[in-house]
Order: structure tokens, then C-alpha cells, then sequence
């Protein structure tokens, strides 16, 4: 038997227009949709994808190949953050690294590691009082030495941790799972809230309630997302959450553009598409392709369903329930 060896098979935002309006039969052999045509298909096709993404789209799993994992940093001075592209430091890759010498208040320059820091990164000094100061590299690193657009508030000693990102993490749709995670790379609960469990937290905003978080509360919003947690500020700023979230469906912009789903969705966006722009064509939409359609996402939504654990113990003695006996 003789195999292509080829895992690659990709289909483009035209090749999803086209075939749409090749199953409504709006094409003929080598006939392209004219530009009018792409232009409206492209806004439908647009509309629909940012629909299906996320969760509430029907679809059981959650959406494993956008799941993305962040890191937030902390703040001495608030309990709440901007998640999102023009946010506050939030980003998918982060590292670490401590001072090497004392830096006094109004340094510009910082003795440290270079390793990982690059010209116009962001850079979260920890100073003696506590404080993350957050400024961004001036120039390319070199040597030993770091240099800085804004100058420290305040002095910071030897040792002190250093923090840099090179960009901001989009804005997160759901948060999935969280963590509070130190330098040593440790990891901490943390409970995601409800509103009103939120809402019911007594000194959520009580700036002498400080300490390391362990519950949060998220809103997706419009652009960034905020994040709130459980208490007023952070007192260990070298402690950050980690964050699994997932991120949105990217547009279809370019003609050659791929879609943002996996192989096994190609189909149901073919169908997908030829509903929503059944209409504007003035086409019929039958039963059988009802079918092909529904067929097409069943087989979609159903290829990453979600794991999860079960099992069971006895019961008291009278057969009542216990917990853990039906679930996890």
C-alpha cells in the first residue's frame, strides 16, 4: 500500500467561500465568486467563527487547541486587573532573574543576567518597599548590564527579583483553570468566584487586607478583560498567577488565510458557511443539507470532548448518599 505520508491538508478563507457556494450550487465547474461575493461570504464566514468560538457554541470540549496559558503579575497597590492586549503585565512567556548589585532610587541601570532580555520589554523591578515597578528596557542589554526608560522610585537591593515580557497575552474569553505560582516554581490553588460570590467578600477592596490571593472573580468585557481577586492588593509581588484561559478565533483578513479550527471542523465550516449565506442567494435550504450540516458539526464538536474523572465508593449504611458516589 502506497500512502502520501502528508498530515498537512489545509483549506484557506476562499476555499471555505467557494465550497460553501459550490453546496448551495451557485458555481459552476471553474467559476470563482466574484469580488462582491468574497467580500459578503468573508463577513458571514467572520461572524460565524467568532460565534463558535469559546464554549457556547454547542461544542462539548473546550476548545483544547485554543486553550493558551498566561502569566499575570501582581500588584502592591490593587485588586484589579486588565487582561488584554493594552492591559496591564500579562503575557504567555515571562522570565526571571535577580540584581546582582544594589540599584538606588532614580537608577537607570540595573546589574543582573541578560539572558532572555531584549530592547522594548517590558521589565517589573521589585523594590525594598515591596513594590513591582514596571517600566521597559532602553536598548539592547549588554554584559551585565540592563538599562531602564524610567528611573527606580525607590531603591532595590542586591537580590531582588527582576521580571520581563516581551508582549501582552490577548484577552482571555474564559478562564479554565489558575494557579498562584512563586519563584521556585510552586503552585498554589487558587477558586474562581461567581459575581455574587465575589460581590459577597467583605474586605475585597480593604487596602490593609493584603496577602497572597486565593480566589478570583474574571469578566471577559470588550478588548481587555478584568480580573479581580480576593483581596485589595498583593503583599508578595515575586508571586504571579498563572493562568489556563482561552484566547479568541483569530479573523479571516487575507484570501490565503487558514482557519483557526483543526482539520476534523473544515467540513462543518463548509456547511456552516452555506447556511448562513443560504439567504442571500435566494437558494433552498433542504432537508438533506439540514443533514450533511448537522452531521458535518456533530462530528466537529465531538472530537475534542472534555475528560474528566469518575468514581465511586459505598454509601452509608442506610444507602443515603454520600459525596464522591456519583461524581468526582
Amino acid at each position: 500500500m502506497t500512502t502520501s505520508g502528508s498530515y498537512v491538508f489545509a483549506v484557506t478563507r476562499d476555499d471555505l467561500i467557494r465550497n460553501a457556494m459550490l453546496i448551495l450550487g451557485k458555481l459552476g465547474e471553474g467559476e470563482s465568486p466574484t469580488a462582491s461575493e468574497t467580500t459578503d461570504c468573508s463577513m458571514f464566514l467572520n461572524m460565524m467563527v467568532k460565534q463558535w468560538m469559546g464554549t457556547q457554541d454547542f461544542a462539548p470540549g473546550l476548545k483544547m487547541w485554543k486553550r493558551k496559558r498566561g502569566e499575570m503579575y501582581l500588584s502592591s497597590t490593587t485588586g484589579q486587573y486588565s487582561l488584554g492586549p493594552s492591559g496591564d503585565n500579562w503575557t504567555n512567556t515571562s522570565y526571571s532573574r535577580t540584581l546582582t548589585a544594589n540599584a538606588a532610587a532614580a537608577a537607570t541601570t540595573l546589574t543582573t543576567t541578560i539572558t532572555n532580555a531584549t530592547n522594548g520589554d517590558y521589565i517589573g523591578i521589585e523594590l525594598d518597599s515591596g513594590a513591582l515597578f514596571w517600566t521597559t528596557i532602553n536598548g539592547a542589554p549588554s554584559g551585565t548590564t540592563i538599562t531602564i526608560t524610567s528611573g527606580l522610585p525607590s531603591a532595590a537591593a542586591s537580590g531582588n527579583y527582576v521580571f520581563n515580557y516581551t508582549s501582552k497575552a490577548q484577552r482571555p474569553l474564559q478562564i479554565v483553570t489558575a494557579v498562584l505560582r512563586d519563584v521556585n516554581n510552586d503552585d498554589f490553588p487558587i477558586s474562581l468566584l461567581t459575581l455574587q460570590d465575589y460581590e459577597m467578600l467583605p474586605s475585597k477592596t480593604d487596602t490593609n487586607a493584603t496577602g497572597d490571593p486565593t480566589a478570583i472573580y474574571y469578566e471577559s468585557q470588550l478588548t481587555n478583560g478584568v480580573l479581580y481577586t480576593d483581596i485589595a492588593a498583593s503583599s508578595d509581588v515575586t508571586k504571579h498567577l498563572h493562568i489556563v484561559y482561552l484566547e479568541a478565533v483569530q479573523d479571516f483578513v487575507n484570501p490565503t488565510d487558514n482557519p483557526e479550527y483543526p482539520q476534523q471542523w473544515y467540513m462543518a465550516l463548509s456547511w456552516g458557511l452555506a447556511k448562513q449565506i443560504c439567504p442571500m442567494f435566494n437558494s433552498p435550504w433542504t432537508q438533506e443539507m439540514q443533514t450533511n450540516y448537522f452531521e458535518a458539526l456533530t462530528m466537529a464538536r465531538e472530537a475534542d470532548a472534555e475528560v474528566t474523572s469518575l468514581f465511586f465508593q459505598p454509601g452509608n449504611d442506610d444507602g443515603s448518599w454520600m459525596p464522591g458516589k456519583y461524581g468526582r
